[in-house]
């Protein structure tokens, strides 16, 4: 029973310094919410050139990560270059011998 008394007290006194530590924090965060206003207040062109900047950079950013995923899907269309390179080969692998083929491809890389 005493030791139920002395939670009830410990816990009243835990109470009053947490509504305390609660009220602390709260000036806190309305001080912090207020300093940011008065800035944009004090310097009105210069935060709104800044949050353009930060939104052209995730912008950027976003793009970048949305596009970059989507040409994964795609392959590249090879060149014409590549496409004659192709059929040149093709040709010649029907003509020549594989031990000619093979020493063609070991001076080509």
């Amino acid at each position: 029973m005493v030791a139920h008394q002395r939670n009830e007290r410990n816990q009243g006194g835990e109470t009053g310094r947490l509504s305390g530590t609660l009220h602390d924090v709260q000036h806190t965060v309305q001080e912090a919410m207020q300093r940011p206003a008065e800035m944009v207040k004090e310097y009105p062109l210069s935060s709104m050139l800044m949050c353009f900047g930060i939104g052209l950079g995730v912008g950027v950013v976003l793009s970048q990560t949305v596009c970059s995923s989507l040409m994964e899907t795609f392959e590249p269309e090879p060149s014409t270059v590549e496409k004659l390179k192709r059929q040149v080969y093709d040709a010649v692998t029907h003509v020549i011998s594989p031990s000619m083929l093979k020493q063609i491809q070991n001076y080509t890389g």
